[in-house]
């Protein structure tokens, strides 16, 4: 991913990448060699001796918090490749540094930044469809077991590392603000101590209007069984985002009056590109992006309320206390 954001950056033809760091040298010489790029260390703190005016970091995530709040509190605006932090305590250090020092951070979550996923969201914001009843998705996926991604203190949990590719992120932006979670877990394969505690979870969503997103994610992913696509249900219609489109292009089925119908849309420039404009953008207006830390953190939230749900087998209420930060509550 960083050599896919690190691309997406260069097309916009609007940057330069002066430096390159890894915490092996040779990762990070191979990586800045791939884009165009000849400074390259094996500590992320001399990224600052390139003197850039952002920093893109894409990391595990328990070493993600260190390098974000460095950036930060060096003077660099900052793209974080995924969720925006490990955990809520270090998301609300963000939070305040980048408040703090000015500074523009951005989560990498691109759903938003897909034309199929903005004309999705325009269709229920503006009541075309009716009212939102509720979404679903589910994210299968088969990680090497020795991977980091199985590591619960260096993944932060899979909550917060899987479970967000059902596009809550995305589903959030649409639906609009969640106010419980109720989450199951098991853990079936990869049951050593150490190892991630929801190896497969399920999640219901619920939203202040009414409508719930359920989503499913699992480290277990059988050859040849696909994910089950996203669907959007309304009282007067529904949506279905199309997982396989003709290069270039992305696709919503459309359901309304016993027809439904498909829609294309042009996908050049990528997402990921389209983010990278963004967050270009934004250094140089200073207006937030897509995904600026106050919305990011609720993605944090949620998954620490996953994460809590499935273990104490409860639903979960998520409630802004008095300096309007998310904190967690609970219903019985």
């Amino acid at each position: 991913m960083a050599r896919v954001r690190g691309r997406a950056f260069l097309d916009t033809g609007r940057v330069e990448i002066c430096g390159v760091a890894s915490r092996r040298v040779e990762t990070a010489r191979r990586c800045a060699e791939d884009l165009g790029c000849e400074v390259y260390f094996d500590d992320f703190r001399r990224l600052a001796e390139t003197r850039p005016d952002a920093v893109l970091i894409e990391v595990p995530h328990g070493v993600q918090d260190e390098m974000a709040l460095w950036a930060l509190e060096t003077g660099f605006d900052l793209l974080i490749g995924g969720s925006l932090a490990s955990s809520l305590e270090n998301g609300f250090k963000i939070l305040d540094l980048a408040a703090g020092h000015r500074r523009i951070v951005e989560a990498g979550f691109q759903r938003r930044y897909d034309p199929a996923w903005e004309e999705l969201r325009r269709l229920i914001a503006d009541g075309v469809l009716g009212e939102p009843v509720m979404a679903t998705s589910m994210a299968l996926w088969k990680p090497d077991p020795q991977s980091w991604y199985y590591d619960q203190q260096m993944s932060g949990g899979m909550p917060l590392t899987h479970l967000s590719y059902c596009y809550l992120n995305a589903m959030r932006w649409i639906l609009g603000k969640p106010s419980t979670v109720a989450a199951v877990a098991n853990r079936k394969r990869e049951t050593s101590p150490g190892r991630v505690s929801e190896e497969t979870c399920g999640v219901l969503l619920g939203f202040e209007n009414g409508a719930f997103a359920s989503a499913t994610a699992s480290y277990l992913g059988p050859e040849g069984m696909t994910n089950a696509g996203t669907r959007f249900v309304c009282t007067e219609g529904g949506v279905q985002p199309n997982e396989e489109n003709a290069p270039g292009t992305v696709s919503l089925t459309v359901f309304q009056g016993g027809r439904s119908e498909v829609r294309v849309f042009n996908n050049e420039p990528s997402p990921v590109v389209r983010q990278a404009e963004a967050f270009l953008n934004a250094i140089e207006t200073r207006d937030e992006a897509r995904n600026p830390p106050e919305d990011a953190l609720i993605d944090v939230q949620v998954a620490e309320a996953v994460s809590l749900s499935a273990r104490e087998h409860r639903t979960i209420s998520l409630k802004d206390n008095d300096d309007q930060r998310p904190s967690v509550g609970h219903q019985g």
